[in-house]
């Protein structure tokens, strides 16, 4: 039964109602499971209860009654005890029909209720008064403790207390005291049993609502990871074209020396980069807004060369329009995701340079009261306490009202305000009108670790590199602009062309798309190569679809990984870390 059918079935119960405390065949076995389940969580607090109170029973009869009465109460209660003993090791047997454990379970109860009217009625036949309060006690329990059907209890308490009577009138027990002990257990059952049917009643209602609550979150998991894999293969789609046309603009920028064709050269790759940032706002937001979409990964790491690369990659930006980015930062370890720190640093530097109208963009973390008070502060114009309110609403920008695409949706500090929170880095926000904005988190700090610095990123590129890119206008693009930077370059469409040129390139660096046509992706692709070539080649891996798993994939296998669609100073950064420079080549020749 699939969850339509089944949510058809319990609005269809839910509308008829169960007054006969009976559900349609289908759901009645789902409840009855549920109803073993239940029993099954408490069994053992039952079980204890009801050995302790026959155990309490069997001492005051070795204290209160002679020896020979007391002893044969004494074999019926360890019948019961033994009982109950018998039913909990079949309870947890796994193989145990569900419906069987619940007969053996009110088996046992009723045993208790024969054992003990047995008890009684044995005593006064032995000449000793034997109060039936513990029969009361075996009726309460039932009613209140056992959390069985109202048939199965009702059916065992009148069963146990007809024997009582039965074996009152034919041990010609006295008339008129056996009458009234049926007519208090009369009372007593018919409260019960009015009791259990409302009990029942409540349980079937409660579980139907619950079953209902249950298929719509399992109906809205199922969406949300429809809408995961809808989100993964559309940023797939989307930014591989849009990755082969900032690289054959960028390509078409460096090659050519006509001035009209380098200004539409210029516009084409900065509206391509505006494109590209636009798609990775709107995706970056719909995989933060389904439940799972992004998981943090914290780890221990020096925070400043994470801001000076910041820093480094936004100082041109601030430049071309006046801003003075200044960066205060100590040597100091903090405890984060560095994915989704930079993350959310970029957004606020993006945010600060774009619409705050500042002249001095500042970036500062200091330790404060235990923790590392990290900000980015300006000298804008500020933000009043109503507008303070409404800067972290998705899709708004209070200075551009005309909705600009150039700059930007009006998700940056929404998502911003999410992952500060899916991080635990509590975010403040600190501004007046004509004084600026500081937009503070405040991270843990960590214990201080070994850190090697980078190799300078501003070095002349040179190298052979290994291309394997399924996409044809991809790879032409990226390989044109690779070796337009002064690098060698064997560009192969699949693995099989990849692993018959290891030889003659004698690579430096690989480079691959993760998303191949083959049926390995590309991290298993990089993992051949180094197999072949029989070293650890620095490898480059490019993704549309940058998850915390593929993340995690890559850094045990020192991979460095870089989103679609590559922005060419991002991809030249990468390069010149991971490639020798153009002096250890000439050692090397040397050599």
């Amino acid at each position: 039964m699939n969850l339509e059918q089944e949510e058809r079935l319990l609005l269809a119960q839910q509308r008829r109602g169960h007054r006969r405390l009976c559900f349609v065949p289908a759901l009645e076995q789902r409840f009855v499971e549920h109803r073993v389940q239940r029993v099954q969580r408490r069994l053992l607090l039952i079980a204890s209860t009801a050995i302790v109170f026959q155990l309490i029973y069997a001492v005051l009869d070795l204290l209160l009654l002679p020896l020979a009465v007391s002893l044969s109460a004494l074999s019926l209660r360890v019948l019961a005890m033994l009982g109950v003993v018998l039913v909990v090791l079949y309870y947890r047997r796994p193989q145990s029909p569900p419906r069987r454990a619940l007969l053996a379970y009110i088996g046992a109860y009723a045993l208790n209720g024969v054992c003990v009217a047995v008890i009684i009625h044995l005593c006064w036949v032995q000449g000793v008064v034997m109060p039936y309060d513990g029969l009361f006690l075996i009726l309460l329990f039932g009613y209140v403790l056992l959390g069985v059907s109202f048939r199965a209890v009702s059916l065992a308490a009148w069963g146990f207390c007809a024997v009582y009577l039965l074996l009152g009138v034919l041990l010609t027990e006295p008339g008129g005291v056996l009458a009234y002990h049926g007519l208090f257990l009369t009372c007593a059952n018919l409260i019960g049993s009015v009791g259990a049917y409302l009990q029942e009643h409540g349980q079937r209602g409660a579980w139907l609502n619950l079953r209902l609550l249950d298929l719509a979150r399992q109906r809205a998991e199922a969406d949300d990871a429809r809408k995961l894999r809808l989100l993964a293969a559309a940023s797939h789609d989307l930014r591989q074209p849009l990755n082969a046309m900032g690289l054959y603009a960028q390509h078409l920028l460096e090659q050519s020396q006509e001035p009209s064709i380098r200004r539409v050269s210029s516009r084409l790759a900065v509206s391509v980069e505006q494109l590209s940032r636009l798609l990775q706002s709107l995706l970056d937001y719909t995989r933060l807004t389904l439940p799972g979409g992004v998981q943090a990964k914290p780890q221990a790491f020096a925070l400043r060369p994470l801001l000076e690369r910041l820093s480094g990659e936004t100082r041109r930006e601030a430049e071309l329009q006046g801003v003075e980015l200044e960066l205060q930062c100590a040597e100091l370890w903090v405890r984060s995701d560095p994915l989704l720190l930079e993350r959310v640093l970029r957004n606020l530097l993006n945010n600060a340079l774009r619409h705050a109208q500042a002249r001095h963009v500042r970036i500062t973390a200091r330790e404060d009261a235990g923790m590392l008070l990290l900000e980015v502060a300006d000298d804008g114009q500020g933000l009043s306490a109503e507008e303070q309110a409404q800067v972290f609403e998705e899709f708004r920008q209070l200075d551009n009202p005309g909705r600009n695409a150039e700059r930007g949706l009006g998700l940056g500090l929404a998502i911003v305000q999410q992952l500060a929170a899916l991080l635990e880095h509590p975010l403040q926000l600190h501004s007046s009108p004509g004084q600026g904005a500081c937009f503070g988190l405040r991270l843990p700090l960590a214990a201080a670790g070994e850190w090697q610095p980078r190799t300078p990123v501003g070095a002349a590129l040179s190298g052979r590199i290994l291309l394997l890119e399924d996409d044809s206008a991809g790879r032409e693009a990226l390989s044109g602009l690779l070796q337009r930077w002064g690098c060698q370059v064997w560009a192969c469409a699949d693995l099989p062309t990849a692993l018959q040129c290891l030889g003659e390139a004698a690579p430096q660096l690989l480079i691959s798309d993760y998303r191949l046509a083959a049926a390995e992706d590309g991290l298993r692709a990089i993992e051949r190569l180094r197999e072949e070539a029989g070293r650890m080649l620095p490898a480059l891996l490019i993704s549309a679809d940058i998850s915390p798993e593929l993340q995690e994939r890559c850094s045990p296998a020192h991979v460095t990984l870089l989103g679609k669609p590559l922005l060419p100073a991002r991809l030249r950064q990468a390069l010149a870390v991971m490639l020798p420079t153009p002096a250890a080549h000439q050692v090397a020749s040397e050599g």
